[in-house]
């Protein structure tokens, strides 16, 4: 399930490819985060064994948990299985994350940085042949490639509805996957609108449309079994078009 040419409606020399290994299977990592660890580490420094222990830790539950959200919901993911998974105790949890909605927020973090990244080497992938990448099109042909990854936990993530954003004790912003992906629609449509690619529109409805249009169509996809993303990818960049360029 390799996700290969960026449409033609993102350049418009001959297009860039890009791909992404096959979705994980059952019982293998689906979450694997670059967390920052210390400001030392940060410089160059080596970073104390306990320290590297507790980002360790960190990673664990952060896998288990993503692991449990992919094999059901993020809704009926309990911490209990969520720490039996990551074979650590009830304590241990809560000396990471304060309750079920702090654990889910971090899975989301990671994932929309995942996907910003990866839309990142996509756009220079494209301009490298001398292409112009149309904003919103190419960020939902990189959605649709990180979904072929890991099906089960972007479908969960969607389908999730959040909590009430928050600051969490530790000065953490908790928001729901959705939450955060809106204004990162928001920002693509205003840049397509500088650029004169875009019909105007109200900014955070034009991002509300397409998330309700991702939340709705990646989740059936893989519920459906479909495991042909190019045909999702390629029918969402060509309803972006058709929503909003002039």
């Amino acid at each position: 399930m390799v996700i290969h040419e960026v449409a033609e409606s993102c350049t418009t020399a001959e297009a860039a490819t890009y791909s992404n290994p096959e979705p994980t299977q059952p019982g293998g990592s689906v979450l694997t985060d670059n967390l920052r660890q210390t400001d030392a580490n940060d410089q160059g420094q080596p970073m104390r064994r306990g320290e590297r222990r507790k980002q360790h830790t960190k990673r664990r539950l952060l896998d288990a948990a993503a692991e449990t959200y992919a094999a059901g919901s993020v809704e009926s993911a309990t911490i209990s299985a969520i720490t039996e998974r990551a074979d650590v105790g009830l304590g241990t949890f809560y000396l990471h994350f304060e309750d079920k909605d702090a654990i889910a927020a971090a899975v989301s973090g990671v994932v929309i940085r995942r996907v910003l990244a990866e839309e990142q080497v996509a756009v220079e992938a494209v301009r490298s042949v001398g292409g112009d990448p149309d904003p919103l099109a190419l960020l939902a042909r990189v959605l649709c490639t990180r979904a072929a990854e890991t099906p089960g936990l972007v479908s969960a993530l969607l389908r999730w509805e959040g909590p009430a954003p928050r600051v969490a004790d530790d000065g953490t912003l908790l928001e729901g996957f959705r939450t955060a992906l809106a204004p990162e629609l928001a920002k693509r449509f205003h840049i397509g609108l500088e650029r004169g690619l875009y019909r105007t529109e109200e900014e955070s409805l034009a991002s509300f449309a397409l998330l309700g249009m991702f939340a709705s169509a990646i989740p059936a996809w893989v519920n459906e079994g479909r495991t042909d993303w190019n045909t999702l990818a390629s029918f969402l960049e060509r309803t972006v078009l058709s929503m909003f360029r002039r």
